[in-house]
């Protein structure tokens, strides 16, 4: 099912749209609270490994940028939803090759099937705009582990930047589960594609979805460079994750990830 073409560039109505959400959803996220369970109808993932960062918690050893306070997130355009990041078929190559071991960490959780990971989105918890550096926050993230040496690398705490010219992602990283001392930008992005599909409606398993649908993360040098040492081959420039997000601009909406994909749920005992 699709709905109705416009006529207006697409640039146009994201924009638009974008100052119409920033009045709509003032309301539901000033009263934003830290210290109030995760929305219920926006849950994060069971099976991962814990983060060094809690909704509940203003700050993290190790961390070297922090989530601002929940309610600076007030006008971000997704209230509810999830976002999946989908590894490349030469991402997954590589982590096959290499028989890596791929976990997700709290609230990010995996795929099915080792094809990426998901993330819960909204500004309900899950992801913040830090108006001083330009940076769109969100906790948890993933860890690579190279089973034959032990050695790996996890990357928990990571932000979209600079805004409005989003063209970049970068995180704090753990290297052998030891904090590094610099920020690592992980990816570029191209900010014009970004915004061309920024809002896009569409219906996904009979709800109405908005956000981006395929959102080209091209990987950095430093990166590539950090992931070598543990053992990946993997060349700087190269396109190896996508992401699509499905979100709503209502809180406590439960939307479905990219059509297709499942979430890996933990076994049952």
């Amino acid at each position: 099912m699709h709905l109705p073409k416009t006529h207006l560039p697409k640039t146009t109505v994201a924009l638009t749209a974008l100052t119409v959400l920033a009045t709509a959803t003032a309301a539901s996220a000033a009263t934003a609270d830290r210290s109030a369970p995760p929305p219920p109808e926006n849950p994060p993932a069971t099976n991962c490994l814990p983060t060094n960062y809690a909704l509940d918690k203003p700050a993290a050893p190790g961390y070297y940028d922090k989530a601002p306070e929940l309610g600076t997130a007030f006008w971000f355009f997704a209230q509810s939803g999830t976002g999946t990041l989908t590894f490349t078929e030469k991402t997954k190559s590589e982590l096959k090759r290499l028989n890596a071991k791929v976990e997700a960490v709290c609230p990010v959780g995996p795929l099915k099937g080792g094809e990426g990971v998901w993330t819960p989105v909204g500004a309900q918890g899950y992801s913040n705009i830090n108006f001083v550096n330009g940076r769109i926050w969100y906790p948890g993230g993933w860890k690579f582990t190279n089973p034959k040496t032990g050695r790996s690398h996890k990357v928990d705490g990571f932000w979209l930047h600079d805004f409005p010219f989003i063209s970049k992602a970068s995180a704090n990283v753990y290297v052998d589960d030891n904090p590094v001392p610099h920020e690592l930008q992980l990816a570029t992005m191209n900010t014009v594609e970004l915004y061309t599909d920024l809002i896009n409606p569409r219906i996904n398993q009979g709800k109405i979805s908005l956000g981006p649908k395929e959102w080209k993360f091209k990987i950095t040098e430093a990166y590539a460079k950090e992931l070598r040492e543990i053992g990946a081959d993997i060349d700087a420039g190269e396109h190896v994750i996508t992401l699509e997000i499905n979100a709503s601009i209502f809180p406590n909406q439960t939307l479905p990830l990219k059509p297709g994909l499942e979430k890996d749920e933990p076994a049952k005992k």
